[in-house]
């Protein structure tokens, strides 16, 4: 959002720091700034933009230079900016006896969950003052008149889209309705829109005013000779209005904030503002006001403990200086026992009506529920419970039945109710086999408080042991176990992200900085933590392979074969859990071989090979490639990974099983023109993980010498290296295998092997003598022969 510098500074008595010093201190504390860019203004001033990244989370208080100027005096707590909330701006004004009858008609009250509507009569539409008109130019708004600036003007000061309709253009009654299909509207930019039956609307008794949280219609557009106005503060439903803008193809700066959602709070100030604003500027009087909310929330309260602060941030703050900071930020703060605000609390809601299914944000405390009546009393006295009967039984801790305390819950199965068995929000799928209809808070002396429809009064305070709905109690549950106070916290009604305890200590540490957070070793012993082999692998793998030149792919888990069927596939040919990589493999190179020559791909992914069994596999396939090639590749795979004694039990069709060992761990083929291998990568990193040695690092110099060695085809890797191996005895520090090829009716592999001691530097004699062994030892077997 483009926030204007100059805009903010009148907030405050104080001089701001250089607007590079506000960017550099929101984003430390509040927001990404992305730019700061100075601008020159029709009027011949300069101002400066401040580009702020402002996240779905503050867009419910901070799409604006209020919320903005809010956070800074936060932040740089500065004691004297001039709006302490949203109350203080707007301004009061009379509301004139007239003729003029405004009516309004709700009939979508899930979608518009507030509609303010005020008529002002007698106004005169012309320029807007200069200081209006500079601000708005600042951000980029073409000035229009000092109507429609103003509304302008109130939404981008306080975050709330507002409107004016020319009152004499209206027919009848404003209705807050359903577009009827096809029917049409032409907006105030003179585009055409054919609307949906899904499409929220404004409308009078003939047709469509506006497309309701986007965009005005021209039927009631202000222009130069309306005299007579009605402006409207509403707040719709944010998923239908996401819906609205994507089927229209129509994205305004007012969609934007009501997508995001906004409390119905912020319309009547807003609405009070713009009144206030457009009677100094445009003249007139207020004529009439109407304000349709049916459903008015309850202030969200969240408890909160100076400890609780440390425990998260590691750091110590004092308790006056949470409290200042949350003050700072609008959130009312008062300190309180939990216990004795909840049986005072429970006490004073004595004779409140049932109603099943009461609401504690809208209903309470008007009405309850047995478990909305204990939500709303431990949640007003800092103590956040679920909501529902069941989940509070298994958010609470059992206590027997003669360790009950005042404050502690009772559950219930009356019988006569609809009991739950199950958890269903707080801890799904944990059970209770006697389960719970009823709950109630213990008074102590043998009392308890609840709310039942079997109650004549509602909330009844009772005799624990002569009550019927607690004949047949499954449970005792202690809610919160510390005795100490507690600050609760009044959120403001704006802040909709506030919602958990974590959430006001989040407040907290971006005010106070985390700057000054300093880091802290953990006390006691640091414990290292134990390698993921399946990540170290998986990752070296794909390293070496990226090295080699091939290319990670990630094919469908699905196929149209395989040993476990979907019950519920996405496609016909997608009907199976996968039983390879390879055949995914070839598929991807036979699609890509019309764009490329030369196709090298690889997978890490689990594939289903039997019933009930899943394994972590690794393959690869080349275009155009052959079975030495592929070998090759395999090999220096195998090697870097920390495997030695592996080969290849070739059959006569030219595939191989690859074995380390004893072991067969994956095999090679061939499709068409192209080869691949595919390895079961969990068995292979066991081994890797069993033939991994550590050895202390030897402070002298390593000598490396190659070897090369024709065998019979049916000589395997492993019994040249353990005559290698043997030989060179404990100065062979590592052999590598590092070339196969095949010549004559005889197979040829070449060793890299590297000597070393832990005691001095080894001479070229030295080295050439144990050579000179290891020829001897080979070439002892008839059928060996060193390559000279």
């Amino acid at each position: 959002m483009k926030i204007s510098y100059n805009w903010l500074q009148s907030y405050f008595d104080k001089k701001l720091p250089k607007p590079e010093k506000v960017a550099e201190i929101l984003t430390m504390h509040s927001f990404e700034v992305e730019s700061v860019l100075k601008v020159r203004l029709p009027s011949g001033k300069s101002d400066f933009l401040l580009n702020i990244d402002i996240l779905p989370n503050r867009a419910h208080d901070c799409l604006c230079h209020f919320g903005v100027a809010r956070e800074l005096a936060a932040i740089m707590r500065i004691s004297n900016f001039k709006s302490a909330s949203w109350w203080t701006i707007s301004k009061k004004f009379p509301i004139s006896k007239t003729s003029k009858k405004l009516e309004i008609k709700v009939e979508e009250p899930m979608l518009c969950r507030r509609y303010i509507g005020i008529a002002i009569e007698g106004v005169k539409v012309g320029p807007s003052p200069k200081w209006m008109k500079e601000r708005l130019e600042a951000i980029g708004q073409k000035s229009i008149n000092n109507i429609v600036d103003a509304t302008n003007y109130v939404m981008f000061e306080m975050g709330q889209p507002l409107h004016a309709f020319d009152a004499d253009k209206v027919d009848g009654a404003i209705i807050v309705r359903k577009a009827k299909k096809g029917e049409k509207i032409i907006t105030l930019d003179n585009q055409e829109f054919e609307l949906s039956d899904d499409t929220l609307v404004i409308a009078d008794d003939k047709g469509v005013l506006a497309i309701a949280g986007v965009k005005g219609g021209k039927k009631a557009e202000i222009d130069g000779g309306t005299k007579n106005i009605i402006l409207e503060a509403a707040n719709f439903e944010p998923i239908n209005i996401r819906k609205t803008v994507r089927r229209l193809n129509l994205r305004t700066e007012s969609s934007l904030r009501f997508e995001n959602e906004l409390s119905p709070e912020t319309a009547l100030a807003a609405i009070e503002r713009l009144a206030g604003l457009i009677l100094e500027t445009a003249g007139g009087k207020a004529a009439a006001k109407i304000d349709i909310y049916p459903k008015k929330a309850n202030q969200y309260k969240i408890g909160i403990h100076p400890r609780d602060v440390s425990k998260n941030l590691g750091i110590e703050i004092p308790e006056k200086e949470i409290i200042d900071i949350l003050k700072s930020l609008g959130f009312e703060i008062k300190k309180i026992n939990p216990l004795k605000n909840i049986l005072a609390l429970a006490k004073s809601l004595e004779g409140k009506p049932y109603k099943y299914g009461a609401s504690v944000s809208f209903d309470a405390p008007n009405a309850f529920d047995c478990s909305s009546f204990a939500a709303y009393v431990f949640a007003h006295s800092g103590i956040q419970i679920p909501r529902m009967t069941v989940d509070q039984y298994f958010f609470g801790e059992s206590v027997d039945k003669k360790e009950i305390q005042p404050g502690d819950m009772i559950f219930s199965n009356t019988k006569i109710g609809k009991a739950r068995y199950e958890s269903l929000e707080f801890m799904k799928g944990m059970k209770i086999k006697e389960g719970i209809d009823h709950c109630g808070i213990y008074l102590g002396n043998g009392k308890v408080i609840h709310s039942s429809r079997y109650n004549s009064r509602g909330v009844l305070i009772e005799n624990l042991k002569t009550s019927k709905r607690f004949k047949n109690i499954i449970a005792i549950k202690r809610m919160f176990n510390s005795g100490d106070d507690l600050l609760i916290a009044g959120v403001p009604f704006e802040r909709l992200d506030v919602r958990i305890k974590e959430d006001l200590i989040e407040e907290v540490a971006r005010i106070f900085g985390y700057e000054n957070i300093k880091p802290k070793m953990p006390e006691g012993m640091l414990i290292p933590a134990k390698r993921n082999d399946n990540y170290f692998y998986t990752d070296a793998a794909r390293n070496i392979l990226v090295g080699l030149g091939f290319s990670e792919v990630y094919n469908y888990s699905f196929s149209d074969k395989g040993e476990m069927e979907l019950q519920n596939p996405i496609a016909k040919d997608k009907a199976f859990l996968r039983t390879n990589l390879l055949d995914g493999l070839y598929t991807s190179i036979k699609d890509n071989s019309r764009y490329f020559d030369k196709i090298k791909i690889f997978e890490i992914g689990k594939i289903f090979p039997a019933f009930s069994l899943e394994i972590l596999s690794f393959a690869g396939a080349l275009k155009d490639s052959d079975f030495n090639e592929i070998k090759g590749v395999v090999s220096v795979i195998l090697q870097k990974i920390g495997i030695s004694d592996f080969y290849f039990a070739e059959h006569a069709n030219k595939t191989a099983d690859i074995r380390i060992g004893n072991a067969s761990v994956g095999h090679i083929d061939k499709f068409a023109q192209s080869w691949g291998w595919e390895i079961n990568f969990e068995e292979l990193i066991k081994l890797a993980s069993e033939e991994m040695e550590f050895r202390p690092i030897s402070v002298y110099p390593v000598a490396s010498r190659d070897i090369a060695v024709f065998v019979s085809l049916k000589t395997k890797v492993i019994e040249v290296l353990d005559t290698i191996e043997n030989i060179a005895g404990k100065l062979l520090v590592d052999a590598d295998l590092f070339d196969i090829f095949e010549k004559d009716n005889r197979k040829s592999f070449a060793f890299h092997l590297k000597f070393q001691s832990y005691q001095k530097t080894l001479s070229d004699s030295e080295i050439n003598a144990i050579m000179g062994k290891i020829f001897k030892a080979i070439e002892s077997n008839p059928e060996w022969e060193v390559r000279k």
